[in-house]
């Protein structure tokens, strides 16, 4: 057995093994989900994730023409934008990652004969409706990055219908920018923080995420609507203060810093967010066997990670 170069970038990144190799083909590699699956994945894959450079996603020509050349085994697609409230002024280029860029994956996925794994997010929900919401529940997204990515969930759905589309929520860890990133960067500074504690969802370990997609990408028999978090339920303010303890226990909380409970009225934002969206993941859980890890040892594991050390879930 050979075990292939890692690399993120122009080049490709490679797992060998000489028998029974898969080809996998990332798009999105080098966000915090995209780090996460090419960390996880073990030698039975030939690991391809393109650069922005080497796959431009707005355009829908270079993506099918990259599949086509590839012939992936599986694609799982972890690209988006995800800045919500730059949306809202970039309307085309979020439709553009969000929508289009995924039905070309979606096209190419069903023409090559591979099995196509798309991540969408809790926001295509209002947040007002009965939670936890199952993958059946009415959606009704309250920004522009909410509707692309319902946009692109449909589109997918529409052009490979053997795809697996898996919402998850609130994504973290030591890499790319996230809450928590932000909150102990802060904290650690020591900068106290008001944070909202009326938008409440569950904050999720992004190798929590990875390590689900590479089971789906085993699983081609998995179609349709998926949602994947960490367990259980969480405000802003909450994470804010799991952030806080960690770093007490780690020693790198300067004296006095607090985390004041706030409404979100108070940081009005020019993409509205939804108040309430936890999503129900026992039927993902049931097909694979699978329990969801708390949400707090995430974060406890992301700080760990973000301060230097390993993060308690790590290989």
């Amino acid at each position: 057995m050979r075990r292939g170069r890692r690399s993120i970038g122009q080049q490709t990144t490679v797992h060998r093994r000489e028998d029974t190799v898969k080809t996998l083909l990332v798009f999105g590699g080098s966000g915090q989900l995209g780090n996460a699956l090419l960390a996880l994945a073990g030698d039975e894959w030939q690991v391809h994730a393109p650069s922005s450079i080497e796959v431009n996603l707005l355009n829908p020509a270079v993506v099918r023409a990259h599949i086509g050349a590839l012939q992936p085994s599986v694609i799982i697609n972890a690209a988006a934008y995800t800045k919500v409230d730059d949306a809202e002024r970039e309307r085309d280029a979020a439709y553009a990652i969000n929508a289009v860029a995924p039905e070309a994956m979606a096209v190419a996925a069903q023409d090559v004969g591979a099995h196509f794994v798309h991540v969408s997010t809790d926001y295509v929900f209002d947040g007002a409706g009965t939670v936890p919401y199952s993958t059946s529940a009415q959606t009704n997204p309250l920004g522009v990055y909410g509707a692309s990515k319902l946009e692109g969930e449909l589109r997918v759905a529409g052009a490979c219908p053997g795809a697996a589309i898996v919402r998850t929520a609130w994504l973290h860890s030591g890499r790319g920018t996230n809450f928590v990133r932000t909150a102990l960067q802060l904290l650690s500074a020591g900068t106290s923080m008001r944070v909202v504690d009326d938008q409440v969802g569950t904050p999720t370990r992004a190798r929590t995420v990875a390590a689900v997609l590479l089971q789906m990408a085993e699983r081609r028999d998995i179609a349709g609507l998926h949602h994947c978090t960490d367990a259980g339920v969480a405000s802003w303010y909450d994470v804010a203060v799991a952030v806080r303890d960690a770093l007490m226990v780690a020693g790198n909380l300067a004296d006095g810093v607090t985390v004041v409970p706030v409404n979100s009225a108070a940081f009005p934002r020019p993409a509205r967010r939804p108040a309430v969206a936890i999503l129900d993941t026992y039927a993902l859980r049931r097909t694979l066997g699978w329990t969801p890890p708390p949400w707090r040892d995430g974060v406890r594991a992301s700080v760990n990670e973000l301060l230097g050390g390993r993060g308690s879930d790590q290989r």
